[in-house]
């Protein structure tokens, strides 16, 4: 039976699917903007109405702390007891008037601002509180509540238990911001203080308390059960965090172990649009290592500076889940509907389809084959051009060593007697010659002509060798104590991460000092005077010790690269250009590489490679 035409096949394909397809992509369109446009709209905003909510609860904890502290301050004993200077009663008073509320320190002023007695830490008093904005319009005689941040020093103060209370170790946030510190040491607190008067209304001083808010559990745990009765009958599960700066410091939002994310950080996009531009944020962001739909409201102190945030989330997970559902459903049934559509024409193309699978597999071989020897082609071309520049550099290194054995035994001797008649003539010339700063410049010339004979003379010799075995890390401590004799290190960070594995290495001890003194020495140099050298060493197990000099300097432009390790080359106004050729010839001596990574404003980063001894 001949095979059916394949445009026949093709339209019978193509009259049977379309329109069934059509309706599929309508309806699966509209399924999709329900979830995104509708469901997933009003969970941001049923997010945004409860971050209103959690800004009134925690609100009405400042006002519950600036209610008890007023209630207390409006004590005639207390005004009494301050009036006449009987400390002695305050301790009883404030434990009598407090009664069963809590507060993080509790303290006594007098009208100066100078602390008379504090609750928590009564061993501490004649200071003054007067420079705290909440004390400073107490003493004014208004009430006062708001939010401040306190050091370790200034709670100490107030009560010795706080600095420990309010430590939060940071943990690693997937999408924060990069930081050096290791905790959070400051306390976010809710501050009321109100004014102590007599009975005739004259001012006697204040009465200044505090909430500490760190770890603070139940407050979190008390706005997450105002706002989570909203979504009962759901997966979704809202939460609720305290920042101080970008740190979660309460927080019922859990991690992936189920536990707290106390010490985790805000996500670097949302921290910028709070804390620096100090706007909120109402839409979805990262929340540890999955997508929220969030609201993060900014927290200030007196002055109106940022100092926390706010946050109400509802995970994304559900809803993501949902439109998943909904996408592998439309795709079964799109399945389900090809498959009907192919089994309705398999007989008119069961003939065709054998011929185009056999000409497919046919191609996809030759294909694969054609890939396989052009990636083998390209791969032994680039060996060759490796090899023929290796070959080239080698037998330049080669000649240039033949050559300077002779050059410099012909130069050493006249420069021998060149310098010493210079310094002659310098030593007949008084000091105030108008000759001696040409003869201090021949003499100078000729030391710039003896450090190129010594190169050259380098390059002669690199063959003999005198073989040992010693640690790598012992070698370049070695160097690293005595590079400040050669150059200062005053505005450098030298970091050495080389101890962490043993490196054993078999080689001319000497020569290979000289190319990681040269190395570095060159890094140094190339960092004109400040950044930091970053000396390391790694053995694999392949028997193969990797050492890297890494600095921070301006970097290696590409076309300067490609002839970093050509004798006479040099970037420097009083170099020679043989230090790279003369080490990168030691370095193959020893069977090694010496590479060099490096890009124009990011440093540059040399890989030495040695075998280690069997």
């Amino acid at each position: 039976m001949p095979a059916p035409d394949p445009e026949i096949r093709r339209r019978l394909l193509l009259t049977t699917l379309l329109p069934l397809l059509a309706a599929l992509v309508v309806c699966w369109a509209l399924g999709n903007h329900l979830i995104t446009a509708r469901i997933a709209g009003q969970a941001q905003e049923e997010v945004r109405s409860d971050l209103g909510t959690a800004r009134e609860i925690l609100q009405g904890e400042l006002y519950r702390l600036s209610e008890g502290v007023q209630l207390i301050g409006r004590s005639p004993e207390l005004s009494n007891s301050l009036q006449r200077s009987t400390l002695d009663e305050l301790p009883r008073l404030l434990s009598l008037l407090s009664g069963s509320r809590s507060f993080s320190f509790l303290t006594v002023v007098d009208r100066y601002g100078q602390v008379r007695y504090r609750a928590a830490h009564p061993e501490r008093s004649g200071d003054t509180l007067r420079h705290l904005r909440p004390v400073a319009e107490a003493l004014a005689g208004r009430n006062s509540q708001s939010m401040l941040v306190l050091s370790p020093l200034q709670a100490a103060q107030e009560n010795p238990l706080l600095p420990e209370q309010m430590l939060v170790p940071l943990v690693p946030s997937q999408h924060a911001e990069p930081t050096s510190r290791s905790a959070e040491q400051r306390g976010l607190f809710l501050i009321a203080a109100a004014p102590i008067r007599a009975a005739d209304g004259e001012l006697h001083g204040a009465l200044v308390a505090g909430l500490l808010l760190n770890n603070n559990e139940q407050l979190a745990d008390r706005i997450t059960q105002v706002i989570a009765p909203l979504q009962q009958g759901r997966a979704p599960h809202e939460n609720a965090t305290i920042f101080l700066g970008d740190v979660r410091v309460a927080t019922s939002v859990v991690d992936e172990h189920n536990q707290r994310a106390t010490g985790t950080r805000l996500s670097a996009e949302v921290a910028k649009k709070l804390l620096q531009q100090g706007e909120r944020w109402v839409a979805p962001a990262f929340v540890l290592h999955e997508r929220y739909f969030a609201a993060y409201e900014p927290l200030r102190d007196p002055d109106g500076e940022v100092v926390g945030a706010l946050y109400v989330g509802l995970p994304e997970r559900p809803y993501t889940e949902l439109r998943r559902n909904l996408n592998l459903t439309f795709a079964l049934l799109l399945l389900g509907l090809t498959l009907l559509a192919v089994t309705l024409t398999t007989r008119l193309k069961a003939r065709l389809a054998a011929r185009e699978y056999e000409i497919k597999a046919l191609n996809r071989t030759l294909e694969g084959k054609v890939q396989q020897r052009t990636a083998e082609l390209e791969e032994k071309n680039r060996q060759l051009r490796e090899t023929e520049k290796e070959l080239a550099r080698t037998e330049r290194l080669a000649e240039l060593g033949m050559l300077s054995a002779g050059v410099a035994h012909e130069i050493n001797n006249p420069l021998a007697i060149i310098r010493g008649n210079a310094e002659l003539l310098q030593m007949s010339l008084s000091a105030d010659a108008d000759n001696q700063e040409e003869v201090g410049e021949i003499l100078e010339q000729t030391g710039r002509i003896n450090r190129i004979v010594g190169g050259l003379l380098t390059l002669a010799r690199q063959d003999r060798r005198q073989v040992s075995r010693f640690e790598a890390a012992l070698l370049l401590d070695e160097i690293l104590d005595r590079i400040g004799h050669q150059m200062p290190l005053d505005g450098f960070v030298i970091e050495r991460d080389y101890h962490r594995s043993s490196c054993l290495l078999e080689g001319d001890r000497e020569q290979l000092c000289q190319v990681f003194t040269n190395l570095i020495l060159n890094a140094l140099e190339a960092m004109a005077g400040e950044g930091t050298l970053t000396v390391s060493a790694e053995c694999d197990s392949g028997g193969v010790c990797a050492i890297t000099v890494a600095d921070t300097g301006p970097g290696i432009a590409p076309e300067q690269r490609e002839r970093l390790f050509t004798p006479f080359f040099t970037t420097k106004q009083n170099g020679t250009g043989l230090g790279l050729a003369v080490s990168w010839g030691i370095i193959r001596n020893h069977g090694g590489t010496i590479e060099a990574h490096s890009a124009p404003g990011t440093g540059a980063r040399f890989v030495v490679t040695l075998p280690q001894p069997s």
